[in-house]
């Protein structure tokens, strides 16, 4: 057998580096050298809110007019708003809210427009979105250790005090009460009662159209709110919003009007999803930026395109409870072991049961299980369809609706989380 030294050993690693590797500053060099394709990536973002908002002046005046009283110090009706993802909810009321604050200290009234986003982790339960609200005004609490009434009573003590007008804006309402249950909205309501010098106000913000139906009797008729329905954008609508994003967010002859048009036209086909596609361009330019090309071609939207569906669907399902992430398993699983054929509500909730066990979960009944399968069939992770047995009554057929291509990983995901 043939000796090798250690130094032999050190050369040929030494060589291979050589030839494979690059040294960091030879990279940072690289990218410095090449053309830039973003003038202002940040307008890209999904936190830019522009100066002009195109094909939503209906529902900037709607949101205006019912907002407005609170200028003279009077408390506003509760609004629930409501469109699909990428319809310009939270842009429109960001954009309203800003502009009233802007108002309320020119007119050097006490309006306080608070804006919490319910999807972030740190806002998903009672506790923590009343010390979040208690932060905007200045009252520190600890993260553990103080019981929830007595953080309301320290939020009312201090926000009495200054005789203010609060409109607390909910995003993304839905996954607060999917966390916290709907008792969270009847407690911030109740606090009126015992107000003397400030008033509070809630707007809810939600994807899910049947929201307000999902409420308890009593949370409903506190809420007693006014609904605005965002309609979704069509093709000509995101690709007017595109080109007015395109002139700020690249240099010029980045992207043509062709491109525009395509990733508005896959925009318009998934219920007029703006956000989707100005993060398509934004990815698309990404793409362009690290392999140095001068221009945004449709085969970067498509490969853009397909990391976006990666990301967005492993989002949603981080961002989901255990309960529903072992529902969503246990419709992965069964469908696996029936070679991908026709499942029924029925066998999942048997090998639903069976997971639940094993992961240490509370069992659930069939009816909320039945609901989780409806928020994931929303979520277009599932596809479901009612089908009709006569005399024994109806079933849902299930199916998988994401790409087979994300398959592994979200299996690897689900598992993993659903370990801890």
């Amino acid at each position: 057998m043939a000796r090798v030294s250690l130094n032999d050993l050190s050369r040929e690693s030494e060589s291979y580096q050589a030839v494979t590797s690059k040294d960091p500053k030879q990279i940072f060099n690289e990218f410095l050298q090449k053309r830039r394709v973003f003038k202002n990536k940040e307008v890209l973002s999904s936190s830019f809110t522009p100066d002009k908002i195109l094909h939503r002046d209906k529902e900037i005046e709607a949101i205006s007019n019912l907002l407005a009283p609170s200028l003279i110090l009077e408390r506003i009706s509760n609004l629930l708003i409501y469109g699909f993802s990428g319809t310009g909810k939270s842009l429109v009321t960001r954009f309203v809210a800003q502009n009233l604050a802007s108002m309320a200290k020119e007119k050097e009234v006490n309006v306080i427009p608070v804006y919490i986003n319910c999807r972030l982790e740190n806002n998903n339960t009672e506790y923590r979105l009343i010390s979040n609200l208690s932060a905007v005004f200045g009252i520190k609490t600890p993260t553990s250790g103080l019981s929830v009434n007595a953080l309301y009573k320290n939020l009312i003590t201090v926000i009495d005090s200054k005789s203010c007008n609060i409109i607390l804006i909910l995003d993304e309402i839905e996954k607060l009460v999917q966390n916290a249950g709907d008792g969270v909205l009847y407690n911030l309501l109740r606090i009126n009662e015992v107000l003397k010098n400030t008033k509070i106000s809630i707007l809810g913000i939600s994807n899910n159209p049947e929201f307000k139906a999902s409420l308890d009797q009593r949370v409903k008729s506190s809420l007693s709110p006014i609904e605005i329905v965002f309609r979704p954008y069509n093709a000509i609508e995101i690709a007017d919003i595109l080109s007015l994003r395109v002139k700020d967010a690249f240099y010029e002859n980045i992207i043509d009007d062709e491109i525009i048009n395509k990733c508005a036209a896959i925009a318009a086909q998934e219920h007029g999803d703006v956000r989707r596609a100005i993060n398509l361009l934004r990815v698309a330019g990404e793409l362009a930026q690290q392999t140095g090309s001068t221009k945004i071609t449709e085969d970067l939207l498509d490969k853009a395109s397909n990391l976006l569906e990666q990301n967005v669907t492993e989002e949603i399902i981080k961002s989901m409870t255990k309960q529903s992430k072992c529902a969503l398993y246990s419709i992965i699983s069964l469908s696996k072991s029936k070679n991908f054929s026709k499942i029924y509500s029925g066998e999942v909730y048997d090998y639903y049961l069976r997971l639940a066990d094993k992961f240490g979960l509370k069992r659930l009944t069939f009816r909320r299980l039945s609901e989780l399968i409806g928020e994931l069939d929303y979520n277009s992770l599932i596809m479901t369809r009612i089908k009709n047995n006569g005399r024994y009554g109806r079933t849902r057929e299930l199916s998988i609706a994401f790409p087979s291509s994300l398959l592994v990983r979200i299996e690897q995901i689900l598992l993993s989380e659903l370990s801890q």
